[in-house]
């Protein structure tokens, strides 16, 4: 009675979409789905031999059409020897031991042959079992027939197996939690055994790519994945390194448009800029600026909302704070002092642009052809000898402060300062 309660229990969690015998990290519900399995039945009473005290029948007495099954939506159950897909057993394949018909007509049979000695919720007066099975596809590509066939035949054991791994002789009620996961696959599925491609087994899109959108959940590798390819809570600050290490494993499941649904800067998952991220970026920004760069350019990003917020010099002075000074009298003026802006800006000149536009700096450092310039020389002691060198390998920089006129001149009169 116990038992029979215990079992209910457990099917009343398979229908709120909680599967049986296992945990969102044993099985994945978009490989997976959830199960309904509304009987009470003991595999390891059938499998156990005579001597331990159960029937010794083989695994393929019951289940003989998973020798010639070559689809995973088949239910491997033997109906005139063909797969079929249906939910259970039919009572043919029960009536070799259990004598069911005279059940039916009130004999006394053993072993026992009832309805209700395998279904739960039978109306006993309408002689009709009520619970309904739900006993989903998986969504994986699966041949039994080769994995027969191939060295001489696979025993079933080496991928159905009990709590702790050692057969179905320790399995009452089968669920889920009894298929392989690829963990097991993998064993064989090594790229020399037997093909380690993902599309030998998942299922794909029109496209080519691994599907990972299904009814019942998104396909997302779990905790233990055995290619190192856990997407777990912080998958969104640290999947980077795993990117840059193998793009293609990416590929397999993601487009480039996925990626820039994060990537382009408009809208972080509030996993990675939480609430009220606004006030707390900048400490971030300054230990790990590599982080914040890997989305958003200084320049068009960081620097427009800073001067919409009113902090930069090229930002409405209706909008600056009267009470706030960022910088230092030796920051601005203090030239020769550690403090100064020009060795602040040789260390870390991101820092700089967070705030400032390129003409912040050209006001001051640009020469006698821009109009407004204050001539101030950014360059070292001794930098006039690297000039032409430095503007032939590549001008770009030059041309911040120089236009093209004022360079030929300089480098042609070997007058650089």
């Amino acid at each position: 009675m116990a038992r029979r309660i215990f079992t209910a229990v457990l099917c009343t969690l398979g229908a709120a979409g909680i599967a049986l015998a296992a945990t969102g990290r044993d099985r994945h519900e978009a490989i997976y789905p959830a199960q309904r399995i509304p009987i009470e039945f003991s595999h390891a009473l059938h499998v156990k031999p005579e001597a331990a005290g159960g029937v010794g029948a083989p695994c393929e007495a019951c289940h003989e059409a998973a020798r010639k099954s070559e689809k995973a939506a088949d239910k491997l159950v033997p109906l005139a020897g063909k797969p079929r897909a249906g939910t259970f057993p039919e009572h043919e394949a029960c009536e070799s031991c259990h004598d069911i018909a005279g059940a039916e007509k009130g004999e006394k049979v053993d072993p026992a042959a009832s309805c209700d000695t395998c279904h739960l919720g039978v109306d006993k007066k309408a002689k009709k079992v009520t619970a309904t099975a739900v006993w989903p596809t998986p969504n994986l590509i699966f041949n039994h027939k080769i994995h027969f066939e191939k060295e001489k035949g696979i025993a079933c054991e080496r991928c159905h197996f009990g709590a702790t791994g050692k057969g179905m002789e320790e399995v009452d009620l089968s669920t889920r939690y009894q298929l392989p996961k690829m963990k097991t696959c993998l064993e064989c599925h090594n790229g020399s055994s037997a093909p380690a491609d993902c599309r030998t087994c998942h299922v794909t899109d029109p496209s080519g790519r691994l599907q990972i959108a299904f009814a019942t959940a998104t396909l997302r590798p779990m905790q233990g994945d055995p290619l190192g390819l856990d997407h777990g809570p912080r998958f969104e600050l640290t999947h980077g390194t795993r990117a840059k290490l193998d793009r293609r494993a990416c590929a397999d499941c993601h487009t480039d448009s996925y990626c820039a649904t994060c990537h382009d800067s408009l809208q972080k998952p509030i996993s990675v800029h939480p609430n009220d991220y606004i006030t707390l970026h900048p400490t971030q920004a300054r230990m790990d600026s590599l982080q914040c760069d890997s989305c958003h350019r200084y320049q068009s990003f960081c620097a427009a909302c800073h001067e919409r917020v009113g902090i930069g010099m090229s930002a409405d002075p209706t909008l600056r704070a009267r009470n706030l000074q960022v910088h230092s009298e030796a920051f601005k003026n203090g030239r020769g002092s550690p403090e100064h802006h020009g060795i602040a800006a040789s260390r870390n000149i991101n820092q700089c642009i967070a705030c400032h536009r390129e003409e912040s700096c050209t006001k001051c450092h640009a020469s006698t052809t821009v109009p407004g310039s204050q001539i101030v020389n950014p360059h070292p002691n001794g930098f006039g000898s690297r000039c032409r060198a430095l503007r032939q390998a590549n001008d770009r920089g030059c041309a911040k402060c120089h236009t093209t006129a004022d360079l030929d001149m300089k480098t042609a009169s070997g007058v650089c300062r």
